[in-house]
């Protein structure tokens, strides 16, 4: 067991700032928000586990910023938007594979020649993943 205490002033240092926490009714552990792993509370072994592969690779994947994306336009308004978004949601709903929707807009615009709304579908996985997201939030 370490004879270390978790030091609240650690979670002000830069090297850990961000990342670790203490553990809630444990003094003698700490716990890293990106590796999600306890530590034990030697500062030594924080700083070690700072500079781990692990734990900078991890840290990596958080930074990186998403690519911009343009919002979506309001569904009230857009027909075509409306139907996007019951499409996909209907694939979620019945468990289908979102890369599915890759082919089923072609299909649709074939089946319907006479429909404007399906004509003017353009909804691939990447579109379709994308309305999950802000569905979900």
């Amino acid at each position: 067991m370490p004879k270390r205490k978790f030091r609240e002033e650690w979670l002000q240092e830069e090297n850990f700032r961000g990342w670790l926490r203490k553990v809630d009714g444990d003094d003698y552990s700490a716990y890293c928000n990106v590796c999600k792993s306890t530590l034990v509370t030697e500062v030594s072994t924080l700083k070690r586990h700072s500079s781990s592969r692990r734990h900078t690779e991890g840290l990596a994947r958080q930074t990186v910023a998403p690519a911009a994306q343009p919002p979506l336009p309001d569904s009230d308004d857009d027909p075509v938007t409306r139907a996007e978004i019951k499409l996909t949601a209907f694939l979620a709903e019945h468990n289908v594979s979102i890369n599915t929707v890759n082919y089923l807009t072609s299909l649709l615009k074939d089946i319907f020649p006479d429909s404007n709304i399906a004509s003017k579908l353009s909804l691939k996985r990447t579109k379709a993943t994308r309305i999950l997201g802000d569905i979900g939030r």
